[in-house]
């Protein structure tokens, strides 16, 4: 009795993993929830909605939320450096249209994918420099923000008709940076030792990304503003997310 009843759930166990498979030619996942965990390193918590526009093309809106954290430790960054301490956040929205190679009722398989994306940083952090000539303390803050244009290859994966994994492998993008890094220093000299390096530094910048910088001063000299005005840089984009078919 007990081997029948075994033999029973087997057999009911598959009819309907082929029952689900027959399903799977037919049923139609028009939605996709993602969440990216390849921007996490960038202090960003990211999400993106894919829906289905015909089998072929679908439309996707990313958001990230800033999840702003400390950088010391990460990137090189130590407490032997000059920054002494730093925290940033990104945040960022995109919105992108994605072609798949072939026809599937499912949304799965090669794609390209042209994008737009907005991108906003913020943080905060302070500097600290001693050499023989030069000595210096101060704050800075950041407000930078870009808009950005770029598209992407990738292939995303069907997993059990429900859970999608997604790697885009080659994403090409050109951003244009606009905003403020604004430093602070309570003394005078640490403040102008501070412009002369940041000045020296955009000096030896290459032209096209130097003359779109700009230092000013306020008018009691410890305040050193840098502004961006649509810099030009290019950036790569790769990594994959996981989500849920709907």
């Amino acid at each position: 009795m007990k081997k029948l009843s075994v033999l029973v759930f087997f057999a009911f166990l598959a009819s309907f993993v082929f029952a689900q498979d027959g399903d799977s030619l037919t049923i139609e996942r028009n939605n996709v929830v993602k969440f990216l965990p390849a921007n996490l390193p960038f202090q960003s918590i990211s999400f993106e909605y894919e829906r289905m526009i015909n089998p072929a093309n679908y439309i996707t809106l990313g958001i990230g939320i800033p999840n702003q954290k400390s950088l010391i430790g990460k990137y090189g960054m130590d407490f032997g450096s000059d920054v002494k301490s730093i925290e940033l956040g990104t945040m960022h929205i995109r919105a992108a249209y994605r072609h798949y190679t072939g026809q599937r009722m499912l949304p799965k398989g090669f794609y390209i994918e042209p994008y737009l994306k907005y991108q906003k940083i913020t943080g905060n952090g302070s500097v600290e420099n001693t050499d023989f000539f030069n000595t210096y303390k101060g704050k800075f803050d950041v407000n930078l923000n870009s808009m950005n244009i770029g598209f992407q290859l990738g292939a995303q994966f069907l997993i059990a008709k429900r859970i999608t994994l997604d790697f885009y492998f080659l994403g090409l993008e050109v951003g244009f940076l606009s905003g403020d890094v604004i430093a602070i220093s309570d003394q005078l000299a640490d403040a102008e030792n501070l412009r002369m390096d940041i000045q020296n530094t955009i000096d030896n910048l290459p032209s096209f990304i130097g003359d779109k910088l700009t230092v000013t001063q306020s008018t009691d000299k410890k305040q050193i503003n840098v502004n961006a005005d649509h810099v030009p840089y290019p950036w790569f984009r790769g990594g994959f997310s996981i989500g849920i078919a709907f």
